[in-house]
């Protein structure tokens, strides 16, 4: 049976905690594990929905961050290379070695490879043999020819590693956590930072659900909302002009399948790559100043044609790639931690900030950084957590054991023997099933076998009708958006035809009790959260 979620807002009943976590993405989720797994006491609370925003808006790379090499940050991209390791180690059914190229590298290029190599001198220590990356290569034409490599005169070819699904990662490390005493509620927004003299004593927040407010007390309080960063200091004037308002904006697009294999192009503005994905490409990511208010950001037309320019200059493609080529897009805010004009070599370097140094205690933000790093920026945020908390603590386990689901030893031969033992289910089926929910493929089989109609395929990838009914009953999914996007990979890919987008609609429907009011509502709502941006 797998671990139920719940909403510790709904049944709170004033009880105060060594920590308070602002913010439900990879770096509030994996701090949240860290502190319950060492013994400490800790609540998360999400504005909107956990995984979202930032988190979501990724290429899905889990690396050593190759470009880093160029502003000498050998230090973060051995931190890097290091959790990339840790993270196909703890979640490996989540996490897999990822070939690339990069088309006519330069000597400076080349040179930064053979650091790669050394710096990540255990990538052989793998805990799933399968998941053991090699060094790289260069490769002439012929030799990436034979290979299916593409038609260039010469290039690197090397790996690094996919996350399938980073918000089913994030969604782990929240398991971990709460499978070690946390207490978590999305929808719950932050309002204000409660005060004692010079000290916050924890967050007064609402219920975005039932629209009742409520105090939270703890001795310390983590800002790790991401984009909200600064939105969160701006609440008190003695905390409002720590951190620079500006944001990076990162945008992917999702096309026909144009390269077999993930190619790397560098231009002017930055670099991108063409991914493949689920029998399709994943093109990205942008690099552009924002500076406006976060809820005012969205994706628009002119972001993805201005991209698409970009494209088609810089990666030579034989065909013009066109706004009709596009079949979804999404995009998000990063927080940067420096000044400047320039967000692509702005530094990547996870920022922790004690507001001490300011004279105010019990604050400490969090911001910056890379998905990949999550895990060892909560070891160092713990670190000065503990220095306020002054009690014992136990040792960190996080990089070494198995998040919640996913302790599987040989991910290959496991899946193998599943297909074997379900064979009433599609292997394509099984194969995602095990992939996305490691362990807890088995619960959502069992809702099968209690209702065969929740058996239907909805997708390619062999995705079926009782993740829907999963997402609602064991993993807090409380809108459309949270199951097509969050829970599942049956909005990602863009909107399905009208006869699957119904059954899952209709499936949610019935499970959240919906009048058909709500229902037609809802089913605009997601439809125009899927579409792409007509402005």
């Amino acid at each position: 049976m797998s671990l139920k979620l719940d909403r510790f807002i709904e049944s709170y009943q004033g009880e105060s905690f060594d920590v308070t976590i602002i913010g439900g993405g990879i770096t509030g989720a994996t701090l949240a594990y860290e502190v319950a797994s060492r013994g400490g006491s800790v609540c998360l609370v999400e504005k909107k929905d956990f995984g979202g925003a930032t988190s979501a808006a990724t290429g899905k790379l889990i690396h050593g961050g190759l470009r880093y090499l160029k502003q000498f940050e050998i230090g973060l991209v051995r931190e890097a290379l290091k959790e990339r390791r840790n993270l196909s180690n703890i979640a490996p059914n989540l996490v897999y070695p990822y070939p690339m190229i990069l088309p006519k590298p330069g000597i400076i290029a080349r040179m930064g490879l053979l650091v790669y190599d050394l710096l990540s001198f255990d990538k052989g220590w793998t805990w799933d043999k399968s998941k053991k990356i090699p060094n790289h290569k260069y490769l002439k034409r012929e030799g990436l020819k034979k290979l299916n490599l593409g038609d260039y005169e010469d290039a690197a070819y090397f790996y690094d590693a996919i996350c399938l699904s980073p918000e089913r990662l994030t969604l782990s490390f929240l398991k971990s956590a709460v499978l070690y005493g946390a207490k978590i509620s999305n929808y719950t927004e932050v309002r204000d930072l409660l005060w004692d003299g010079d000290r916050v004593v924890g967050v007064h927040v609402m219920d975005s659900i039932s629209n009742r407010e409520y105090k939270i007390h703890s001795k310390v309080t983590i800002n790790a909302s991401g984009p909200w960063t600064q939105d969160i200091l701006a609440k008190s004037k003695k905390t409002e002009t720590v951190f620079p308002k500006k944001r990076s904006e990162g945008i992917y697009l999702i096309t026909k399948q144009l390269s077999p294999i993930m190619t790397l192009f560098v231009g002017e503005k930055g670099h991108f790559s063409f991914a493949p994905w689920r029998g399709h490409s994943m093109i990205g990511p942008t690099e552009k100043s924002y500076f406006g208010k976060v809820e005012d950001w969205k994706l628009t037309r002119e972001s993805i044609l201005e991209f698409i320019d970009y494209i088609n200059e810089t990666s030579h493609l034989n065909e013009k790639l066109k706004m009709e080529d596009v079949i979804a897009s999404y995009g998000g805010l990063r927080p940067l931690a420096e000044t400047g004009d320039d967000t692509y070599s702005a530094s990547r370097k996870s920022e922790l900030y004690d507001h001490e140094k300011d004279g105010i205690k019990g604050l400490i933000t969090a911001a910056g950084g890379k998905f990949t790093t999550s895990r060892h920026f909560a070891e160092s945020i713990f670190r000065s957590i503990r220095k306020k908390l002054n009690q014992k603590m136990n040792p960190s386990i996080s990089a070494k054991q198995h998040l919640y689901g996913s302790g599987i030893l040989d991910i290959e031969s496991f899946i193998s023997e599943s297909k074997d033992k379900h064979k009433e289910f599609s292997e394509k089926t099984i194969d995602y099933l095990i992939r996305h929910y490691g362990l807890e493929y088995e619960t959502i089989l069992s809702l099968v076998k209690e209702n065969p109609y929740l058996g239907k395929v909805l997708n390619e990838d062999g995705e079926i009708l009782a993740e829907v009914v999963y997402a609602i009953r064991f993993e807090m999914a409380k809108s459309l958006s949270d199951i097509f996007l969050r829970r599942t990979g049956l909005g990602t890919l863009g909107i399905l035809p009208k006869e699957k987008m119904d059954q899952i609609i209709q499936t949610a429907a019935k499970e959240w009790n919906w009048s058909q009011t709500e229902l037609e509502k809802e089913s605009k709502k997601i439809q125009d959260v899927l579409e792409l941006p007509k402005l």
